[in-house]
């Protein structure tokens, strides 16, 4: 367990490669409840996603939808 803003957060249960096989094999169930959710809108929105994620933004047609990505440096990596 790590402290996550003041909650115990598991980090895994057990051996990482485990549970990978587990999940990929069966299923599995994730709490991403601690993530944070943003609502961006304007003009320069799209473009300014664009320099940030590593994701290609274009997914994001219809309002309401997610995108996981990660975030990029001044140098995109």
């Amino acid at each position: 367990m790590v402290d996550f803003a003041g909650w115990g957060m598991p980090v895994n249960y057990g051996s990482q490669i485990e549970e990978h096989h587990a999940v990929r094999r069966d299923a599995g169930m994730f709490d991403v409840s601690h993530l944070l959710a943003l609502d961006l809108a304007g003009p320069d929105a799209t473009s300014w996603l664009r320099g940030l994620l590593a994701n290609d933004v274009a997914k994001l047609k219809d309002s309401g939808k997610a995108l996981y990505s990660c975030m990029l440096n001044e140098r995109g990596g």
